[in-house]
Parts: C-alpha cells; sequence; structure tokens
C-alpha cells in the first residue's frame, strides 16, 4: 500500500507543477465546473471541498458559509490554497479517512474527483460520514456517455477524459454515466435531487441547432461533458 500511496501522490505532484507552469490558466482551469456547482450551492456554517486544487471554488462561495475547508492529495494544491485563507489539509483518501469527525460539514462539494479514486462506494460513504443529517454533496464527473466519446470507442479508441497532460488520461480510474452517478447515490444514503450536464460549447451554432432538434434531455446525456449532481443525505 505504501508504494501505490508514493505512486499516486507522485503522479497528482506531477499534474500540479504543470498546472503552476502555466499558472496564468490556472483560475480557468475547472471554471465552468466550479461555476455551476456555486450556483446550485446552498448556505450554512461549513463547507467541505476534496480536491480542493488552489481553492478557487471555495472562494466562489466563502460569503455562504462561516467555515471553507479545503482537502488534496498534492501538497502543491494545499500550499496554494492556504494561500487564499483557506482552510486546507493534504489526505489521500484511497488509504485515509477525512480528517473530520462524524456529521460536521453542512455541504461537501467534490468536483472531478470520484473518477481519480480507487473505491467510489467507499469514497460516497466517507462524505455521507461526515455530512450532518440533511446536508448535501455536489459532485461533478466527466459524461463518458458525450456523443463524441462514444464516437471515438466505434472508431477503435478509448475517449480521453481528461485536460491534464500527466499520467494516463490524468489519472482518471472509472467513468459515469448520469445513471451510474445517480444509483451510486442512492444506493449509498443519498436523495438524488438535480442531475444536470456542463456544457462549454453551447455558443456554436452546430451546438445549439442539435439541442432545437433533439431536445434538452439529450444535450445532458449526450452533449455535456460532464455532469453535476446535487444529492441530500437521508
Amino acid at each position: 500500500m505504501v508504494a501505490v500511496s508514493t505512486a499516486e501522490e507522485k503522479l497528482y505532484k506531477e499534474i500540479w507543477e504543470a498546472k503552476v507552469s502555466r499558472e496564468k490558466d490556472l483560475a480557468a482551469d475547472g471554471s465552468l465546473r466550479a461555476t455551476s456547482a456555486a450556483k446550485i450551492i446552498g448556505t450554512g456554517k461549513r463547507v467541505l471541498d476534496i480536491g480542493c486544487g488552489e481553492g478557487s471554488f471555495l472562494m466562489q462561495v466563502r460569503e455562504k458559509f462561516e467555515e471553507v475547508y479545503g482537502i488534496d492529495i498534492s501538497d502543491i494544491a494545499t500550499e496554494l490554497c492556504l494561500k487564499n485563507n483557506i482552510i486546507a489539509k493534504k489526505a489521500n483518501l484511497n488509504n485515509e479517512p477525512l480528517p473530520f469527525p462524524d456529521e460536521y460539514f453542512d455541504t461537501v462539494v467534490t468536483l472531478d474527483v470520484i473518477e481519480h479514486v480507487f473505491d467510489p462506494v467507499l469514497f460516497i460513504n466517507e462524505i455521507k460520514r461526515v455530512l450532518m443529517h440533511g446536508g448535501y454533496t455536489i459532485i461533478s464527473t466527466p459524461n463518458i456517455r458525450k456523443i463524441q466519446r462514444i464516437t471515438s470507442l466505434i472508431m477503435g479508441h478509448f475517449p480521453r477524459t481528461s485536460y491534464d497532460p500527466v499520467g494516463f488520461d490524468g489519472g482518471h480510474l472509472h467513468y459515469f454515466t448520469s445513471k451510474d452517478l445517480r444509483q451510486l447515490l442512492e444506493q449509498n444514503g443519498f436523495h438524488v435531487e438535480l442531475v444536470d450536464g456542463l456544457c462549454g460549447d453551447r455558443r456554436t451554432w452546430k451546438y445549439q441547432l442539435a439541442v432545437f432538434v433533439m431536445g434538452k434531455a439529450f444535450e445532458k446525456e449526450f452533449l455535456s461533458g460532464g455532469l453535476l449532481v446535487k444529492a441530500r443525505k437521508l
């Protein structure tokens, strides 16, 4: 387990070194999912961002909570987060629990992280543990059902779902459809209140024509690069 942990941490260190080397683009990294998640988040005392990076999401929502917390596997990421005055800790959730007591947070957010962890079921249950009764989790992940990714499979290539140039598909281990993510949450003590698509190319005429002809449900399932889910702990 130690060797695996070392390999993981090395990978994400390399990913963050690559991100910092293009620091001018860092604020835009994941901006669509962060902005979309910020629109559906509520208010409360404490919020946790798992995979907090430099803290860009938490900076968007910090006025809605008394305390903001971040967790990341990368020292580089947590150091950037601390510079932004966010309570940040390093943790490898594949071999250690979240360093917080039970029912500590009103909201737990994790944007494009679940595809990186070894055991998504364990990951969801750890989120549930630190959430208070009735608390919310917001989760995003790449949509493997996007039509371009289906086409890639038909053409004989596994689709790339990460924009990180380091590692095999940026370290992604699991792939989800909206139904997969809904079932994972509902089978582990959550009620799903929202499933939406993250679409970054809505301004093109081809995109708008496809949505006009096929409808919004088609957009969410087949045109969205990512999925965004909000669920309440039962």
